[in-house]
């Protein structure tokens, strides 16, 4: 359960969360795919395409108080140093991602908090060969593709006979075309699969959503659409990033290739082409503030399940001179001046069945809901 809590209108502005909304009609159009050519067989991108995250942002207006976020992200948000934005979950911290036709039995579920999920007493289809991810989080995902099912477990053990978690979850609705949160899920209340970039994807060649972003230090109270609640008042500051907070990367093609061609001859091939369409996503859809972190990293699905995977696409791990692929290889591309803010998922312009897109009419909002957990 949680707490309901009204902002004024003055609390609002003063935090830089109020937000005006335009009244120009866009027409809607697919991302630019750089000289990545976009497929659209078989599209492995999860949720509905109206999902928050599953929008480019051509057309999403810049949040009026873009370069004020853009600088706590850039300064409170990062480990190290300040931009210091990496790859990361290959190794821990992230989803390892399971089917359910490779489980090989039901087991039953014991939560140490039950209130905190639905799945205490119940039974989950599991396999007693898989892990969860490394880190104290210990977080599994579970999905069945035939009925669109979604478990997302947390500090996961398998003691031989039962499942212990922390707390864990059936998601509600159909993974394949849901397109709203669910609070019990992470920091931000939005499922772990939402925007978790997966080895289909660059095969593919275009990331279609979102991508995944746990910060440092995020807001203690306020949290924005499409997040459906925070954590911060737990792991959070005053001044921090709210979770759903949507940025985005302003970037040229060519801009994007002449960082391509800085990077280390070594890398190869496959590493270029991968960070190829990790730029083009983040300046096409951008990522999300979606849970509480040591630093700030983009979340790419576990090796657990995907390291061979990552290792045919180059982004296994390698350290080369006085860095770290993939963890650094964002270095020199996330330039403070080329992030921008956007306005929250409620703000978005509506998209009508005609195929077009016409802006939120509306005048500011009086006041943003902000949520803080029972303690």
């Amino acid at each position: 359960m949680f707490w309901v809590i009204g902002l004024a209108t003055a609390s609002a502005l003063s935090s830089g969360i109020l937000l005006s909304t335009p009244t120009t009609t866009l027409t809607q159009e697919e991302p630019r795919t750089g000289s990545i050519p976009l497929q659209t067989g078989n599209d492995p991108r999860p949720f509905g395409p109206n999902a928050p995250w599953n929008r480019p942002v051509k057309g999403i207006p810049r949040h009026p108080e873009s370069d004020r976020w853009v600088d706590r992200l850039w300064r409170l948000s990062t480990a190290d140093r300040p931009g210091n934005f990496n790859l990361g979950g290959f190794e821990d911290y992230s989803y390892p991602v399971y089917l359910v036709d490779d489980a090989t039995r039901d087991v039953p579920v014991k939560s140490r908090r039950p209130d905190w999920g639905n799945l205490h007493g119940k039974t989950v289809p599991w396999n007693p060969s898989w892990r969860a991810a490394k880190g104290t989080d210990g977080q599994v995902i579970i999905l069945d593709p035939k009925t669109g099912r979604e478990w997302d477990l947390f500090q996961v053990r398998f003691d031989g006979a039962t499942l212990v978690v922390g707390n864990g979850n059936l998601v509600d609705g159909d993974y394949r075309t849901k397109e709203d949160g669910f609070p019990p899920s992470r920091g931000c209340g939005i499922p772990y699969l939402a925007m978790l970039t997966r080895p289909q994807e660059l095969r593919q060649g275009a990331i279609r959503h979102a991508l995944s972003m746990p910060v440092k230090n995020p807001n203690s109270t306020l949290f924005v659409p499409p997040a459906t609640k925070t954590d911060g008042g737990r792991f959070g500051i005053p001044d921090g990033v709210p979770m759903g907070m949507r940025f985005a990367l302003e970037v040229s093609d060519e801009e994007i290739e002449q960082w391509i061609r800085s990077l280390p001859r070594e890398l190869g091939e496959a590493t270029r082409n991968s960070a190829r369409i990790i730029a083009v996503a983040l300046r096409d859809y951008g990522w999300i503030v979606t849970d509480s972190s040591g630093g700030a990293f983009f979340q790419f699905e576990y090796n657990g399940t995907a390291g061979p995977a990552w290792n045919e696409l180059g982004l296994g791990k390698r350290p080369l001179r006085d860095k770290e692929y993939p963890r650094d290889l964002l270095d020199g591309l996330l330039l403070k001046e080329r992030i921008y803010a956007l306005v929250p998922s409620d703000q978005y312009p509506k998209i009508v069945q005609d195929g077009r897109v016409q802006a939120n009419t509306k005048e500011t909002a009086p006041f943003i809901n902000a949520v803080e957990p029972r303690r």
